[in-house]
Order: C-alpha cells, then structure tokens, then sequence
C-alpha cells in the first residue's frame, strides 16, 4: 500500500526576505523528517491573494449575465 501525506501552511510573509525566513525555518523542520521518512519533499511557492469582494473566476469586468449569454452576436 501506498500512502502520500500532506502537511500545509499558509503563511503571510512582508516580503521576500520574510519568506525566504520562512523557508528555511520549514527547510529545517523536513530535515527532521527525513531521519524518519527519507523521501519527504517540500514544494514552496508563492500564492496570489483574492481580492475583497470577488470569487475565484470571476471575470475582471466583475459582473456575470444572468441569462447565461457569454458573448453579444451581432446578425
């Protein structure tokens, strides 16, 4: 059997120094784990924040019809 954990931490960073303090805080925590488990891996990378106000997918306009029409036909 084959098991795969995932541990994530969603961290607020000031800046790229800030981030790069986190990194190898987390960096130093994986070598702890890989005494027990040698093939742990970290993935780091910056996310984007949503703005306020709108969902994911959103278009940048804001507003979706409500007819469901995605684009104005001219005959």
């Amino acid at each position: 059997m084959r098991l795969r954990a995932i541990i994530t931490i969603d961290i607020d960073a000031a800046d790229f120094v800030d981030a790069a303090d986190h990194q190898r805080r987390i960096e130093s925590l994986l070598g702890a784990m890989r005494d027990s488990y040698a093939d742990a891996a970290l993935e780091f990378r910056e996310r984007r924040q949503v703005r306020r106000g709108m969902s994911p997918g959103s278009p940048p306009g804001g507003k979706l019809s409500s007819t469901g029409k995605l684009n104005s036909y001219v005959d």
